[in-house]
């Protein structure tokens, strides 16, 4: 047990460790699966020239496999940047179980996870007009594209991440003062 985990940490155990171990899992599964996604998505012609095409309203022929490893690659920036926000979950929840709730820890574990996050779907954002440009570039000229897109999910995740960060931050606060108070007395 950890030296700063409250003394009623079973009682706490038992309130919120089936959450804590879900969360645990999905942090780990989550990235697992989005991999695997990607991956089949970008190792498959046919399903990156429809999914292109209906992003971009044209008709593409069918997407060349240097270009498609050339989405798959850039993908994994953004991939690997929400991998370290599930990492920084999967702590967050292991510390929540040690006892270390409303700690300074926490509160800048949770900080790094939303902005690994925000920074995952900024660079997802960003690298659409290069993923556009690229799966068109084997087209004729006057048939290629540079395209910017924006879904629905895209505004619901910026707004969920900068919640987060807003949380941490309040956290990161109140646990500063806890510290200074527990100084003082």
């Amino acid at each position: 047990m950890d030296a700063a985990a409250p003394a009623s940490l079973p009682a706490l155990q038992s309130r919120i460790g089936w959450l804590c171990q879900s969360l645990r899992f999905a942090a780990l599964a989550y990235p697992t699966w989005i991999f695997v996604l990607l991956a089949l998505h970008w190792s498959n012609a046919d399903d990156v020239t429809r999914a292109y095409s209906h992003w971009l309203k044209a008709t593409l022929v069918e997407v060349p496999a240097p270009q498609r490893v050339g989405g798959f690659l850039i993908q994994m920036i953004p991939f690997a940047l929400t991998s370290a926000a599930c990492w920084n979950l999967w702590r967050l929840f292991s510390g929540f179980l040690a006892g270390r709730v409303f700690t300074l820890d926490a509160a800048l574990t949770l900080r790094r996870l939303s902005l690994f996050g925000l920074a995952a779907v900024a660079i997802d954002l960003v690298s659409r007009p290069a993923l556009s440009g690229l799966m068109s570039i084997h087209m004729p000229p006057g048939s290629r594209y540079l395209a910017f897109f924006f879904q629905p999910h895209d505004l619901l995740d910026l707004m969920f991440l900068g919640g987060l960060l807003a949380l941490a931050q309040v956290f990161k606060v109140a646990a500063e003062l806890a510290e200074d108070h527990a100084a003082i007395v």
